[in-house]
């Protein structure tokens, strides 16, 4: 099995085969996103095309990465064997606990403030003492705080990163029931209990739209944002579900 991960453009700092480090100072639209995307999966199927057995294609993402597995689906249903949907952020996320909560920090002004305060911060502190920042914020690792800084806590990128989310509260609103009724025997996707990003009521619903599908209720206590707490756990079950896809 090959895995591929792609991250969002201009989101973290990136090294070229030279070892040069760019930042990318240009935002992109939620729909820039996922053409991106969309362009990137043309092109892995293109490099696997020539294969004598054609190779299946499975996609996996994670919060608002599951809207642009879901976009990916739309366009490319044929390609597209099954789709992984973890804590998917596929609907109405503005109206969520969450992002009823962050939305202010998403408007064009307050993004740059915000942004132009980490790269003062960048300027005024050793890094040292910014891992130590990001260690106390109590939501990050050790492992995952080295990530954060070095790659992502950028002005340009922390600009990127708001852009990005203040299309999804604008573009991401009513779930499309229609696909899910459609070929939601091809999704397995996973909600968890007491997300504020993704409520349960999402899941109920999902539950009675993708009858075809495997929709699951989180059991083990994770939280939407595993990656920062739960990531043995997320990996033991993301295993299970590839071994029976692969069986």
């Amino acid at each position: 099995m090959d895995i591929i991960g792609v991250s969002h453009l201009g989101h973290t700092r990136f090294s070229d085969n030279r070892g040069l480090v760019y930042r990318c100072k240009k935002t992109h639209s939620l729909e820039e996103q996922v053409a991106n995307m969309v362009a990137v999966f043309d092109e892995i199927d293109r490099e696997y095309a020539t294969c004598l057995q054609r190779p299946k294609m499975l996609l996996l993402g994670h919060s608002v990465g599951c809207y642009f597995a879901q976009k990916i689906i739309e366009c490319r249903e044929a390609r597209v064997d099954r789709v992984y949907s973890l804590f998917p952020a596929i609907e109405s996320i503005a109206d969520t606990p969450r992002g009823r909560q962050l939305r202010l920090m998403f408007r064009p002004g307050v993004r740059q403030l915000v942004a132009g305060m980490i790269e003062t911060l960048r300027w005024l502190l050793p890094v040292s003492a910014i891992y130590r920042v990001a260690r106390m914020s109590g939501s990050l690792n050790r492992d995952n705080s080295l990530l954060v800084v070095d790659k992502m806590l950028f002005g340009s990128c922390v600009n990127s990163i708001l852009r990005m989310a203040s299309d999804e509260m604008r573009v991401i609103g009513r779930l499309d029931e229609e696909l899910y009724s459609r070929i939601g025997r091809k999704f397995v996707m996973y909600y968890g209990v007491g997300d504020e990003w993704v409520p349960v009521s999402h899941y109920r619903r999902m539950r009675d739209i993708n009858v075809d599908g495997t929709v699951v209720l989180c059991k083990e206590g994770i939280s939407h944002a595993f990656v920062t707490n739960y990531t043995a756990q997320m990996a033991r079950i993301v295993v299970e579900m590839l071994k029976q896809e692969l069986a």
